[in-house]
């Protein structure tokens, strides 16, 4: 598919309902944009997860007609995912676009970068300060935002440095629709478990966006978010058998860490199973990125490798697997998502189309 027919494309499918996750081509480098469902009589809505390139990523925020920021998060204070929010708030503030929140992992990083972003946000006293841990949820226009990570077990290490900052990073799922808890507050002889499987059938996105979490990150998250088992509890609400509990499969996942092999592992992405996974990465990283060992290991999830394996490359040393800005769409109307390649290189604004 070509740049123009993908443009045509997202603007023909980006409905008030649609949820938009635009992960935006910066290199070696995070910024990603979270487009929310529009509320009817409001304006559009969208999220701001790290920015290491503030022009591009306010042009991409002006191209979707962006009014209110509910929260940025700075998924850890690493440069290239942070580099570019200073300027990002200021350009925003300018334009007249309201941030509401800013969300930080907490990990303090002796960085000048840093050191002027909590600066700016002390001065800015407008923008409320979140310092989220796993199993925070929030539900913004519709979409479950729940924070994965980082465990208050590793938050509570980060004094002694005996947390990776990596390992520091905030990891978001998105949940497009969330699921209704209120039949799970009511009596087995009310609510059976057919009502409660139907209401876990319902059609779900799921999208984690993953930071730099490495492995101690995932080791957390893996065991405070388990599937559910099977036991000999007589006083167990939900049988297994009847709803298939699994909080972290997902149908999209951003890559932790650009595809690292320091990032993620063949076994966490057995439980992950994503259909499409996106990497955000350079045409010539320093790094390395993405390494063969975690390609390798997604190829392995995969049904069928040797016909897709589902990896989006923002950036990437052989030219024919260069995505450039990469817009995945979530559209209620379907139950799987559509991903659309931009093709532009770093230096360029996201072609995204006027909406």
């Amino acid at each position: 598919m070509t740049p123009h027919e993908a443009r045509r494309k997202i603007k023909h499918y980006m409905k008030n309902t649609t949820m938009a996750v635009v992960t935006l081509n910066v290199g070696d480098g995070d910024a990603i944009i979270l487009r929310f469902p529009k509320k009817q009589g409001e304006g559009v809505c969208c999220a701001v997860v790290d920015c290491y390139k503030a022009d591009k990523t306010f042009k991409a925020l002006k191209a979707l007609n962006t009014e209110t920021i509910p929260f940025i998060c700075a998924t850890h204070p690493h440069s290239d995912h942070t580099r570019g929010i200073s300027k990002l708030i200021r350009l925003c503030r300018n334009d007249g676009i309201t941030i509401k929140q800013f969300w930080d992992s907490g990990f303090r990083h002796v960085s000048k970068i840093q050191y002027d972003l909590i600066k700016l946000l002390r001065e800015l006293n407008d923008i409320g300060l979140i310092y989220p841990t796993s199993g925070y949820e929030t539900v913004i226009n519709n979409v479950k935002i729940k924070v994965l990570s980082p465990s208050i077990q590793l938050k509570n290490r980060y004094d002694t440095f005996g947390t990776n900052i990596n390992n520091a990073s905030i990891v978001l799922k998105l949940e497009y629709p969330p699921k209704d808890i209120a039949p799970c507050y009511q009596t087995r002889e009310s609510v059976p478990d057919n009502v409660l499987a139907k209401e876990e059938q319902i059609k779900q996105y799921s999208v984690i966006l993953a930071g730099d979490a490495q492995f101690d990150a995932w080791a957390r998250i893996t065991e405070e978010f388990p599937e559910l088992k099977k036991t000999g509890n007589r006083g167990q609400m939900i049988d297994p058998d009847v709803i298939e509990h699994r909080p972290l499969r997902c149908q999209v996942l951003k890559a932790p860490h650009h595809m690292s092999k320091h990032g993620i592992s063949l076994e966490t992405l057995e439980i992950l199973h994503p259909r499409h996974v996106i990497a955000s990465c350079s045409n010539r990283s320093r790094h390395g990125f993405p390494h063969e060992l975690t390609v390798l290991a997604v190829r392995d999830i995969r049904d069928d490798p040797e016909k897709d394996d589902g990896i989006y490359y923002t950036g990437h040393s052989t030219s024919n697997k260069r995505s450039g800005t990469i817009v995945a769409l979530f559209r209620k109307e379907v139950s799987r998502p559509h991903i659309f390649c931009l093709k532009e290189p770093v230096s360029a604004p996201a072609p995204l189309p006027r909406l």
